[in-house]
């Protein structure tokens, strides 16, 4: 067993964890008779050769020894089976080695078919799943063979998503046939390989699937691609589909109808018709007699977006419930249904808050950053202006605080809040910006303990920089965090007046990146603080440099000081950041004033938008250019069905890919106004 193991320069090969000096010795432990040395070997063994999915240099010659152990090992033969059939699929396994790889357990492909008749079902089961990613190296009649003979339903569930990898079209009305009279596992694992394949469901097919769903009739691990069977089925078929299945699951069992409220919520968060589609069906579950099912209907709200303005009654019912739960650690249906109120700006939030704040509770704000409304206002001003305990106090005013300049109507109460809760009071006069003669001592007195926003407004009220510069100073003395927007975005606001840390900040123009994040951050707010203050360009622009040829998130702040410097000499590693995924809308700022032009920038910025993080930044860019170009681009980024931000928190994704469809339209329709109004109506 495993000869020539010793041939391969193991020390020569990387994995996850360095050179691959330790691989042989985890292959003979997976060939021991004692089974517990077999399974943490093997466990180490993909942690290190497929690590999360990666393949390195030292997977490819593993491969034939890893063949060889899943017909030969005294343990784990089925797990090696399956990581064998793995490291073939391109759903799972990914890296530079990821072809090689892939080649290298198809030229093992003799050694599985005779798999497919081992006693043990489990093997039988990854037999399937290997022969199908071993492609046209082998016959598909394998596979359909074993179908004839085979009576163990997971096993039949494997050969039928492996029948439909490998030859849908012949397989179609076996794979019909499963579907409507299979066992549940083979129902669904069929269901599914039609799917993929793009083939017609029979007649029926919706029920049989419904009375399948469970969970015993779930996708091996190994064949799912995105999650559970149901959430690719919500994923992936047709709307008609969609909406006959789901109704028919929420009037199912209670663990049938959490599936389906779960999957539902799959589809919403990659659809933008979903909603319209599916949450009229929660009316017969937000009253459900399961509270497991009614919280998930009021989780599957919150996560919705404006769609679930349709339910704002029942959620301000179930929101009035808050106060009495608002301490718990778990997630509460009555803290969804207040958040999701709050996301819809309907004032019914409030009082429960207020509520839980008056009776002690230490809650924070729903979200934070509630969307801001006129009758939201004027509820918090009037809860204000009644007064209360300090908790209640600080959270109106803190809440208050997150609509800055909008809630400039609430001055007069907080003003007559200060003895209450002065830090929170302080800090939402300093974020709206009207500070009344009878604040301003207190908010000196949080600019010099170190609060930025209160120094750079009491700068823009009075003209004192000395707490504005105390205030920065105690965040450098803290460390500068790569992250930290608020210290970046008050230097580019008020850097003329920090010019008293100047001195200070020379040492970290160094004219090299220093070696972490923090660190060259805070090179970029020593330049920005040093240039406002000297005019000196050539005594940053070394360090400027350095720090976009690093790239990432201090590149971004170099990129966006480059665009006030707009120095010839850094177009070529602006360019370069134009790939960027952190840096490249402000590259393109950059490049822009140098005067590149519009239609030479615009792929980077649309690729920035169509990124699965969706940058927001590259929108407004492309209208201050005037990119007439990207109309197209834009509007279909607009219109289409399938959204352009699904990354970030779960539950936001939706909202925010509603905001940014806002965005879009507006983007369209003033680029379009530009274009009708140039000469020719054409750009």
């Amino acid at each position: 067993m495993l000869n020539g193991l010793n041939e391969i320069n193991w020390a020569a090969l990387f994995h996850a964890y360095g050179p691959a000096e330790d691989t042989p010795d985890l292959l003979l432990a997976m060939a021991s008779a004692d089974e517990d040395e077999a399974e943490e070997a093997l466990d180490e063994f993909v942690g290190s050769v497929f690590h999360q999915g990666t393949v390195y240099p030292a997977t490819v010659p593993a491969v034939p020894f890893l063949a060889e152990l899943a017909s030969t090992a005294p343990h784990q033969r089925a797990s090696i089976l399956a990581t064998v059939g793995m490291l073939a699929d391109r759903h799972h396994a990914y890296g530079d080695e990821e072809v090689e790889v892939r080649e290298a357990v198809r030229a093992q492909a003799d050694r599985f078919p005779a798999l497919l008749d081992d006693p043990d079902p489990e093997i039988r089961t990854y037999a399937a799943y290997t022969v199908a990613q071993c492609g046209d190296r082998l016959p598909a009649a394998l596979l359909r063979d074993r179908w004839a003979t085979e009576r163990e339903p997971a096993v039949r569930a494997s050969l039928a998503l492996a029948l439909g990898l490998r030859d849908a079209a012949a397989s179609a009305d076996l794979l019909g046939g499963a579907l409507l009279d299979g066992e549940p596992p083979v129902r669904v694992a069929a269901a599914v390989a039609l799917l993929r394949a793009g083939l017609p469901w029979p007649a029926g097919a919706v029920i049989a699937l419904a009375d399948a769903v469970g969970d015993e009739a779930e996708l091996d691990y190994v064949w799912q691609r995105h999650g559970e069977a149901l959430d690719e089925v919500a994923l992936e078929a047709g709307d008609d589909v969609v909406a006959d299945l789901f109704a028919r699951l929420l009037d199912a069992g209670a663990d049938a109808r959490r599936a389906a409220l779960y999957a539902m919520g799959v589809r919403i968060r990659a659809r933008r018709s979903a909603p319209g589609l599916l949450l009229p069906l929660l009316d017969r579950v937000l009253d459900d007699p399961d509270e497991r099912v009614r919280h998930d209907a009021v989780g599957l709200l919150r996560l919705a977006g404006a769609g679930a303005g349709t339910y704002v009654d029942q959620l301000a019912r179930i929101a009035a419930g808050y106060p009495e739960v608002a301490g718990s650690v778990s997630i509460t249906a009555p803290r969804r249904a207040v958040e999701t109120l709050a996301m819809l700006a309907d004032p019914r939030w409030i009082e429960p808050v207020c509520a839980a704040w008056t009776a002690g509770q230490d809650v924070r704000l729903p979200v934070d950053k509630p969307p801001f409304g006129p009758a939201l206002l004027a509820v918090a001003r009037e809860r204000l202006a009644v007064g209360g305990p300090t908790r209640l106090v600080a959270g109106l005013a803190t809440l208050i605080g997150r609509w800055g300049s909008a809630a400039a109507a609430a001055t007069p109460e907080l003003t007559a809040a200060l003895a209450v809760a002065p830090v929170q009071v302080t800090a939402a006069l300093a974020a709206i910006g009207l500070l009344p003669p009878v604040a301003v001592p207190k908010v000196r007195a949080a600019a010099s303990a170190g609060d930025i926003a209160s120094g750079l407004a009491l700068w823009r009220r009075t003209g004192e920089s000395e707490p504005l510069v105390a205030a920065v100073e105690a965040h450098l003395d803290r460390g500068a965090n790569a992250n930290d927007r608020e210290l970046v975005l008050t230097v580019e606001a008020a850097s003329g007046a920090l010019g008293a840390l100047a001195p200070r900040l020379r040492p970290y123009l160094t004219g090299v990146a220093l070696p972490t994040y923090p660190e060259r951050q805070l090179q970029m707010v020593a330049a920005r603080i040093v240039h406002a203050a000297t005019g000196d360009t050539a005594a940053i622009l070394p360090t400027v440099r350095a720090v976009l040829a690093d790239g990432d998130l201090p590149a971004r702040a170099a990129a966006e000081l480059a665009a006030l410097l707009t120095e010839p000499g850094l177009e070529p590693v602006l360019r370069d950041l134009l790939s960027d995924q952190w840096a490249r809308v402000s590259a393109a700022r950059a490049l822009w004033r140098l005067g590149v032009p519009a239609d030479e920038l615009a792929p980077a910025l649309i690729r920035a938008i169509e990124d699965e993080y969706g940058s927001r930044d590259a929108l407004p860019l492309l209208v201050e250019m005037g990119a007439r170009s990207v109309l197209p681009a834009l509007r279909d980024l607009a219109e289409r069905d399938r959204r352009v931000i699904t990354a970030g928190i779960e539950d936001d994704t939706v909202w925010s890919d509603e905001r940014f469809q806002r965005d879009l339209r507006a983007a369209v329709a003033v680029l379009t106004t530009e274009e009708v109004s140039r000469p020719g109506g054409s750009g």
